[in-house]
């Protein structure tokens, strides 16, 4: 009988347990809110167990609030351990009896064992095991049965001998139990968060790429294209390129050169080269291609690639190399033009000069040619 009713109390304590799982995803343990959140809610959980117990004898009674308020403690920290302690310890000096000074150093030693447990930086990685979880529940109950002292010596024997094996037997085994249902609940909540971070990541990257000033393109170790951003899909039409390698996508010898581009980056980790390239419209273009390594942890690295397209600028430098040559002309144009003046000032000089009379020109004839 004794065992049947601490398991129905238990029983109780681990359906409304699972309700930790829905304010976790509402309100992060890590915050303030979600803190106190839990702490209410353990604490209601562990008022529960008390209306619900097992009573030994007026004012002595058993339930699961040491489980309760040490796996509050262990998963949640100080705030919420103390709150569901507080509404614990209220309601239990309320109920008084001569169990009171036990009843309150069980909701406090429990507490604090969980809060210990808690701040054990290991603790995170080992509430995964179960077993690990049961040395707890141990922990928790010796102390209980210890803080049996406090009974009225009366009564002190007779609950060593009718709860021992009981309390040593069921309630270890409900605190692994519990925190089994609370570390899945806190994985399955963690999962999720990393999901909901991978999507966001993902989204963020497919963002930037499509509005990304330049092409940006993905290769696999085998040289086969596995993403292409938007800008060079619209411009080139690269979306018909994932899957195949550039000979494959690119037969003859642009094909070749940008293969041979790929495995000299793949070798040296980067290169830089120039390309041109006809866009969905025809028109011819040139591009300053980057293509680079991408290391993977455990498998073979990636070829990243950007092209920035410098078509103004090739233009640019085109226009420059024609004014430079017909300045040059003109240069040289006038310079034959200024050596011709020259003779011809020469000449006059000359003849004033078998004249007998005085030179009209002064000649400079530093040039730079």
């Amino acid at each position: 009988m004794i065992i049947v009713e601490l398991i129905f109390n238990l029983a109780i304590l681990v359906s409304v347990s699972v309700l930790s799982g829905f304010f976790d995803n509402r309100w992060k343990r890590d915050t303030l809110m979600g803190a106190v959140t839990q702490g209410l809610l353990f604490g209601m959980v562990a008022l529960i167990g008390m209306l619900n117990p097992f009573v030994l004898s007026p004012g002595i009674i058993f339930d699961g609030r040491s489980v309760v308020l040490s796996l509050c403690g262990l998963f949640f920290g100080p705030v919420s351990g103390s709150i569901a302690a507080a509404i614990a310890l209220c309601y239990r000096i309320y109920m008084g009896g001569s169990g009171v000074y036990m009843g309150v150093s069980v909701i406090i030693t429990s507490t604090l064992i969980g809060v210990l447990f808690h701040r054990f930086h290991r603790t995170a990685k080992l509430l995964s095991n179960t077993f690990y979880l049961y040395f707890i529940g141990i922990i928790v109950h010796i102390v209980m049965l210890l803080l049996m002292f406090a009974i009225p010596s009366p009564m002190r024997l007779v609950t060593f001998k009718t709860l021992t094996l009981s309390v040593l037997g069921i309630f270890p085994v409900a605190t692994a139990l519990i925190g089994k249902i609370l570390k899945d609940q806190a994985d399955g909540t963690g999962r999720k968060e990393a999901e909901n971070a991978l999507q966001e990541s993902e989204k963020r990257f497919a963002l930037f790429m499509d509005h990304l000033p330049a092409f940006a393109f993905i290769k696999d170790s085998n040289f086969k294209s596995v993403y292409v951003n938007k800008k060079i899909d619209e411009a080139l039409g690269a979306s018909a390129w994932l899957g195949l390698t550039p000979s494959e996508f690119f037969p003859g010898t642009f094909g070749e050169k940008l293969l041979a581009d790929d495995h000299h980056a793949m070798q040296s980790g980067y290169v830089k080269v120039e390309e041109h390239h006809a866009d969905l419209k025809g028109e011819m273009h040139f591009y300053e291609t980057q293509k680079f390594i991408i290391p993977q942890a455990g498998k073979e690295p990636l070829l990243g690639g950007i092209a920035i397209d410098i078509t103004d600028r090739k233009r640019a430098e085109e226009e420059l190399k024609i004014k430079a040559l017909e300045l040059g002309r003109f240069n040289r144009l006038m310079i034959g033009r200024e050596l011709r003046m020259i003779e011809l000032k020469k000449e006059i000089n000359e003849l004033l000069e078998n004249m007998g009379k005085e030179k009209k020109y002064i000649i400079h004839e530093n040039f730079n040619i």
